[in-house]
């Protein structure tokens, strides 16, 4: 495992907006590399949408695999809003990548490029 989506790619993806460089990074996370947050199950899936939409999330969810939150995570969440000012959810995602030491695949550069250490893939960008 290499890689962890953040939301954003996952709702450019339904939306048709992911570009062939996401497609292809979301195909290598299908293969075997990628995983998500679980704070990004909660947000795919914690909106009102068509069971159709919410099938067509599940199925793709499940081909990857789900990182909870543990304590540690929860630390480095912690330690990442006490020196940034950053929303909690990509605080856990971006914690979630740190603690596993995986690339972080998201356009939300203004967000994450905050994070030194963070190694952030923008598809949008490649």
């Amino acid at each position: 495992m290499k890689l962890l989506f953040d939301t954003n790619i996952f709702i450019y993806h339904f939306n048709n907006q992911l570009p062939e460089s996401g497609t292809a990074l979301l195909r290598e996370g299908i293969a075997g590399e990628g995983a998500y947050s679980v704070i990004t199950r909660i947000e795919v899936l914690g909106y009102k949408q068509s069971e159709a939409a919410e099938n067509q999330a599940k199925q793709l969810l499940s081909q990857l695999v789900e990182l909870p939150l543990s304590s540690e995570i929860a630390e480095r969440t912690i330690a990442i809003r006490k020196s940034l000012k950053i929303k909690v959810p990509d605080a856990i995602i971006a914690a979630t990548a740190l603690e596993y030491s995986l690339q972080l695949v998201s356009r939300n550069e203004d967000d994450f490029a905050q994070i030194k250490e963070l190694i952030l893939v923008n598809p949008f960008k490649q």
